[in-house]
């Protein structure tokens, strides 16, 4: 999995690209370390889509502006265009965060 460091890679990365998925964390946060043994996974189980993390606290605005305030979180993106995100503070689970994908891009 690839990271965004900069806004401009942040927008470059999902104009760029059809099929994208942004995973958010920060170094601090227990749930998004537990998170991260599932997420080779989840690369595994959708191939097409190219799959990005981005450390929330690197950019705190740019997480105002696309409402990110809870971690873990994930934002699905179709050729620039937003197709759904699950954004909450709870712990998530490899089987949520595949059924969220599964449902997303139907």
């Amino acid at each position: 999995m690839d990271k965004i460091n900069s806004l401009k890679e942040y927008y470059d990365v999902i104009e760029k690209n059809d099929l994208v998925i942004i995973y958010w964390y920060t170094k601090w946060c227990p749930d998004c370390f537990a998170m991260k043994s599932a997420l080779p996974r989840l690369e595994k189980d959708f191939k097409e889509y190219k799959f990005y993390s981005i450390n929330r606290d690197m950019d705190i605005e740019l997480a105002k502006h696309l409402n990110i305030y809870g971690i873990p979180s994930f934002i699905i993106y179709k050729k620039g265009e937003e197709l759904d995100r699950f954004v909450d503070k709870n712990r998530k689970s490899y089987m949520q965060v595949k059924e969220f994908i599964t449902k997303a891009i139907k």
